[in-house]
């Protein structure tokens, strides 16, 4: 049995995993623990058994792959049970389509089913969704009866059951009553005085906000024929009168649980890409955005495969855009079968796929690019009459050196694709970023020389080139109220064949070589320029860039700063200034005196990588900052409670909260409900390139959240 070190063992929720998948648990382990569930892996049903009684077992993941061939689910299932009582929440996951045996997970009572390979997000989705405590009120259901007896029989029964009821005996009242209670479930009588039961199903299901609310008919009628009738009017099914309690709540409870199951798949569904049928670009960004602060993820079996169609554009010349198309679809739909559980594959664009492996090696990680490379080469396509061969270029980027985010590692796919199609295409190229040893002083000098390239646009021979540095930017989305437009504006720095460097790499060497002030100032010139541009249609919108405490107190940076927001016109539209809670802590007297200057030109400091530390508690109360960031890491380490009471303490000094690396869809609604003021991450928006975002739909909700 494996299990996690230092697991408590007083955590009431524990799920068992059984099964010889030996990386699905080490994946599922941490999604779990941030929402307190526990996991314990064990390898066969001897192992099982040790385990202790059924009934302390929240859940019970079981990888068909253990069955032996004359054994079923319901067999092995009927062995442990001899040993406890039977599990409450069984999750199975098959590793073939055979619906032989989702009919055994079905009669076994299965709660929920997977064909592997299963992503991790889903499954702990789900695992989530079968361990959530049940409150007091299990549901919202909307009683329409004219008889006040019927009505409140039901009433009574459905409250017992720990459901919140209302009652409606005036059918043309219903619509306002919907509105106001806002119903999961509807229950109907079909015979009413002023609209009968199936007329205002009819209504009902014309308002597309009500469309999916379950109707169920309470009736005594047995005609088939008018009971179909009032079924083709929008009506879900049928309780016959008179009432029995039990077979009403069971009706009740089964199509709440079948109802919220689909939306739950809704939402999932959310994440693909409805065309490809591959992950959608958002989602696949914001699990690559994970992947990257991942412990252990620089190890060589994992990496980042671009896939380019080779000759894209010849090919639209020979068959047409339409038979383009039909190339690249098949192209990528060679993808989806080669992912083990775990993996993600996207269409970037036009004609590129990334896909997200964890092989167990460098050799594995290859064979599989090599594989999908081949594949394709083997599949002539039949199009217009015409015999097409088509093949694709793939670069292989590795997570080693730290890349620091996505748009870092998708960039050395990217360098290595174009080395591929450069060499003539129709091969895997892979790129290893080059790895510093230390004091090697060469590598400082060659950041060093970028760093002046990006500042000057001049290389060493004096020739204009275009500056290495590069803008992007990432929106803030309000939670709730409408509010400026906020971007975060990111400084990166590119190598000449366009990879970009980690921040902590070249920050480091400008540091040492005293450059971060110029830097600082190159990036406020670019962000200012790109502000004004902007400001004539979209006064609302405001910029947050950072800078170095250094650079802000820097003999002239008040009054040069100044004149650039009046050379700019940004006088009334003056940026946010970012300043680093390090750099605050270093140096606490000088900060008290900056933030105060800033205050009197009008400008707004945002606090930088707040955690949570008594350190940082005492310097946000000491300068009450308008507005601080929760740093990424203490999002991901933090429990939803604890993230709470710390935006609640940021709340109490008069600060609005933004959390920053909103990457996690599980998390969204924790921390909508955290009362966060602004929410950033690439599973909202991944940093652009330019300042165009689409404004118009930015305000999250508790229904948007949820």
């Amino acid at each position: 049995m494996q299990d996690q070190p230092g697991d408590s063992q007083e955590t009431s929720q524990t799920i068992l995993y059984v099964g010889t998948d030996a990386g699905l648990p080490h994946r599922l382990r941490p999604l779990l623990d941030e929402q307190g569930l526990r996991l314990k892996a064990c390898s066969d049903l001897d192992d099982l058994r040790t385990q202790g009684p059924a009934h302390e077992w929240t859940a019970l993941i079981l990888d068909s792959a253990l069955l032996a061939s004359d054994q079923t689910v319901q067999s092995f299932m009927a062995a442990l049970a001899q040993d406890g009582a039977p599990i409450r929440n069984l999750v199975v996951i098959a590793h073939t389509k055979d619906i032989g045996l989702r009919l055994q997970a079905l009669r076994a009572g299965a709660a929920a089913f997977f064909t592997a390979p299963v992503g991790s997000r889903a499954l702990v989705e789900r695992l989530c969704a079968l361990c959530a405590p049940r409150t007091a009120a299990v549901g919202r259901v909307l009683v329409v009866e004219d008889d006040p007896m019927q009505a409140l029989l039901v009433e009574r029964i459905l409250s017992a059951a720990g459901y919140t009821v209302r009652t409606q005996g005036d059918a043309l009242q219903v619509l306002a009553v919907i509105e106001d209670f806002q119903p999961e479930l509807i229950l109907m009588d079909l015979n009413m005085p002023g609209a009968n039961g199936a007329e205002l199903t009819a209504i009902i299901r014309e308002h597309e906000v009500f469309a999916s609310v379950p109707i169920l008919f309470l009736s005594s009628e047995r005609d088939p024929v008018r009971q179909s009738d009032a079924l083709s009017m929008g009506g879900d099914a049928f309780i016959a009168k008179p009432i029995r309690p039990d077979l009403l709540v069971k009706a009740v409870t089964q199509r709440l649980e079948t109802m919220r199951a689909v939306r739950g798949r809704l939402r999932l569904a959310e994440h693909l890409d409805p065309v490809t049928g591959l992950a959608s670009r958002h989602y696949f960004v914001s699990c690559l955005e994970r992947a990257v602060a991942e412990p252990g993820i620089g190890e060589a079996g994992n990496g980042l495969l671009l896939v380019a169609l080779d000759g894209a554009s010849s090919i639209d010349e020979r068959i047409g855009t339409g038979g383009a198309e039909l190339v690249r679809a098949r192209a990528g739909a060679m993808i989806p079968a080669r992912l083990a559980s775990g993996e993600l594959a996207v269409r970037l664009d036009h004609h590129r796929h990334a896909v997200l492996l964890r092989r167990a090696g460098a050799d594995a990680l290859l064979a599989a690019a090599e594989g999908l490379r081949a594949a394709v080469a083997a599949a002539p396509l039949k199009i217009g009459g015409q015999s097409l061969t088509v093949s694709v270029s793939i670069g292989v980027g590795l997570f080693h050196p730290a890349a620091g985010d996505a748009i870092t590692v998708i960039s050395r796919a990217e360098k290595a694709c174009a080395q591929a199609q450069g060499a003539g295409g129709d091969r895997v190229v892979l790129y290893r970023p080059f790895v510093p040893g230390p004091g090697d002083t060469l590598h400082e000098q060659r950041i060093g020389a970028l760093i002046d390239r990006a500042l000057t646009g001049v290389d060493g021979g004096g020739i204009e080139m275009d500056g290495g540095f590069r803008l992007f930017y990432q929106p803030l989305v309000a939670v709730q109220s409408p509010s400026p437009q906020l971007m975060e504006v990111r400084l990166r720095l590119l190598e000449r064949d366009a990879e970009l460097i980690p921040d902590a790499d070249y920050l480091a060497v400008a540091a040492r070589g005293g450059r971060l002030c110029d830097i600082d100032r190159w990036l406020m010139l670019r962000a200012l320029a790109a502000l004004a541009g902007q400001a004539p249609t979209h006064p609302d919108l405001r910029l947050l860039i950072p800078q170095h405490l250094d650079t802000l107190a820097s003999d002239g940076w008040v009054l040069w700063f100044r004149n650039q927001l009046v050379s700019a016109g940004l006088t009334q539209q003056r940026p946010i200034i970012e300043v680093w809670l390090a750099d605050l802590l270093r140096r606490p007297d000088d900060s008290a005196i900056l933030l105060r200057m800033l205050h009197k030109l009008g400008i707004k400091v945002c606090l930088l990588d707040v955690d949570l530390t008594a350190a940082a508690r005492d310097l946000v109360i000491e300068l009450q900052p308008p507005l601080v960031k929760i740093a990424a890491a203490t999002l991901h380490q933090s429990a939803p409670d604890a993230l709470l009471r710390l935006i609640t303490r940021l709340h109490q000094t008069g600060a609005e909260v933004i959390v920053g690396g909103v990457d996690d869809p599980t998390r969204v609604a924790s921390i909508w409900a955290s009362g966060a003021n602004y929410v950033q991450g690439a599973l909202i928006q991944e940093p652009l390139a330019d300042l165009s975002f689409d404004w118009s739909e930015t305000v999250l909700d508790a229904e948007g959240a949820g």
